[in-house]
């Protein structure tokens, strides 16, 4: 009853953080916002409204989406592989994304798809979903789906997609190398409104599935055979979990480019504070996610003002991959790397 009591205070605080974010964050910039600015609404006339109504209030929104989405699609696969490293990246799910993104703004290929998929969601989620049936396919021909086996398919995934990334850059045009580069980044600021509004539906379908199944993965984590005994089927929980959480990362790096160890580190604070229940650990993985990003977009995005007073805005995917960096360097201090990457 205590661990239940303390996990939903904590779950309480992270919703808190995250809606104090989402109040707070667009506020912080070069130009100052005021009360006026707020309350005029979009259609405010001044400088500072049409800042904060066009460009902060969608940038962060959308950070926050994106955090939440990775967040607990990281969860997702930590769960389902019982490793600590699993996560969207290490598993090549968003390194195929990746891919498949930068082969539209190579083709130029942009707009709608049937009169409602968005042409790089499609493209990102196929190669998503390319590098999953890869890693289940070296993971069945090896004959097992250990957890050691699927880390390391996905981090050849990884490889041969940054390669294919390069080549693509080199057959581009300039304009188009840039493109894809500044994309490669990480950024919640290139989509605005539109993106946003793209983005929700597959993160809700994704939450929605994933959410149906919190029960059978809390059985998941006991084990395949304690799984199986209480009547989960694991194959078909996997599969649907991992579509799921990879649909949910297509959408966002389709949108946003690679945002890297959001989905590695927001699931361990989480599952520390309320912990491993699906339950509270989803919710809470979301929540804090909401909350983690944009806080790194705004540092990303006003850094070099503050040492300098640069106009230069850094990607916030620099500032996650340094934050998930070394935070990969405290695991392998407070556990021996066979231990991380095999047992989890």
């Amino acid at each position: 009853m205590s661990a239940s009591r303390n996990g939903g205070r904590s779950l309480a605080l992270l919703g808190l953080l995250a809606l104090a974010t989402l109040l707070l964050a667009p506020l912080l910039g070069s130009i100052r916002i005021g009360w006026d600015d707020v309350m005029s609404g979009p259609g405010g006339e001044s400088t500072a409204a049409q800042v904060f109504w066009r460009l902060r209030v969608p940038r962060v929104a959308m950070a926050a989406l994106a955090g939440a989405s990775l967040a607990a699609a990281g969860c997702v696969f930590q769960s389902i592989f019982r490793n600590p490293l699993a996560e969207p990246f290490t598993l090549g799910v968003a390194s195929g994304a990746s891919l498949g993104a930068a082969i539209g703004l190579h083709m130029g290929w942009t707009g709608l798809l049937f009169g409602f998929l968005p042409v790089m969601t499609g493209l990102a989620f196929v190669g998503a979903a390319t590098s999953i049936m890869v890693v289940w396919t070296i993971a069945r021909v090896r004959g097992a789906g250990s957890a050691n086996t699927l880390l390391l398919a996905g981090v050849a995934i990884g490889f041969v997609s940054a390669a294919m990334i390069l080549l693509l850059e080199f057959l581009s045009s300039r304009p188009v190398t840039n493109e894809i580069v500044r994309w490669l980044m990480g950024s919640v600021d290139r989509t605005g409104a539109a993106g946003l509004f793209e983005t929700i539906p597959f993160a809700a379908a994704g939450a929605a599935v994933v959410w149906y199944l919190h029960k059978s993965l809390d059985l998941l984590m006991m084990g395949e055979l304690v799984a199986s005994s209480r009547g989960v089927s694991v194959k078909r929980t996997r599969a649907a979990a991992y579509f799921a959480a990879s649909l949910v990362t297509a959408a966002v790096v389709a949108q946003c480019g690679p945002i890297a160890f959001v989905g590695l580190l927001v699931p361990h604070l989480t599952r520390a504070l309320v912990g491993p229940v699906h339950r509270r650990l989803l919710p809470a993985a979301a929540l804090a996610g909401a909350a983690f990003l944009p806080w790194c977009d705004v540092v990303a995005a006003n850094l070099l003002r503050w040492l300098h007073g640069s106009a230069l805005q850094i990607p916030v995917g620099v500032i996650t991959n340094l934050l998930g960096g070394l935070f990969f360097i405290y695991l392998l201090f407070r556990r021996p790397a066979e231990a991380i990457v095999v047992d989890g």
